[in-house]
């Protein structure tokens, strides 16, 4: 709203900074002053909700915005402590860009100025490196790291900017590699010797292992050939 009375040269009206000229109500500049007034006023209805219009009835067009500043922001110390609470307690989802999360910073930011709140770059690169996710730790920690010259916010945008591209190449490149327990069931498959090469360590004969020997509980007594090729 003050962006599109601003744009329209109409804002000068509405904070106080534009006087009503003195002089006769039939007079050019009283008449000019007026009309513009009555925009300003024109402007405002036109573009709050319904449930807004019971606050700009008022012909004066400096005490509706009076009244709607009294309403719509709340300056008192329980407003700015829920803000900077909130502020300080913004978390970044898995989902969020970087750009999203840059965003959502700076939106309470603004809701902070608002209220007569400074906030400082410092406060602002707090907000948005308390909130990531866990993996972002190893980033903080090499940002933390910058020398105090090099650290401004424009660096840390982007530097998170270039953290969420590596995450993502990361993500990217392992998804593209095989599954390590494919990759063993297979290694186990080409490494076992085939059953018709086997030698029984009991009976010397191929095509079993000891353990499946039919001569194991025979009651004949029989020695292991010594030319054979032995496997358990």
């Amino acid at each position: 709203m003050e962006a599109l009375l601003v744009r329209r040269g109409l804002m000068e009206y509405l904070d106080g900074s534009k006087a009503k000229p003195v002089g006769s109500t039939n007079s050019k500049a009283i008449k000019d002053f007026m009309k513009r007034s009555a925009e300003a006023c024109a402007e405002i209805v036109l573009h709050v909700e319904i449930s807004q219009l019971a606050h700009v009835r008022d012909p004066d067009p400096t005490a509706i915005w009076s009244t709607l500043e009294t309403v719509h922001c709340a300056r008192g110390f329980a407003t700015r402590l829920m803000l900077r609470r909130k502020f300080l307690t913004l978390c970044k989802s898995d989902e969020m860009s970087i750009q999203a999360w840059v965003a959502e910073v700076r939106h309470i930011m603004f809701q902070l100025q608002e209220v007569g709140v400074d906030v400082s770059d410092e406060d602002i690169i707090l907000a948005l490196t308390l909130g990531l996710p866990s993996s972002y730790k190893p980033f903080i920690i090499s940002l933390d790291t910058t020398p105090s010259d090099q650290f401004t916010l424009d660096y840390v945008f982007a530097c998170l900017t270039n953290e969420e591209a590596r995450q993502q190449h990361g993500r990217d490149t392992a998804a593209d590699l095989p599954d390590p327990s494919a990759l063993a069931t297979r290694a186990q498959h080409r490494n076992r010797t085939p059953l018709m090469n086997i030698t029984c360590f009991y009976c010397g004969e191929k095509g079993h292992y000891q353990s499946n020997c039919p001569k194991v509980n025979s009651t004949t007594s029989t020695s292991p050939s010594e030319d054979a090729t032995y496997a358990f």
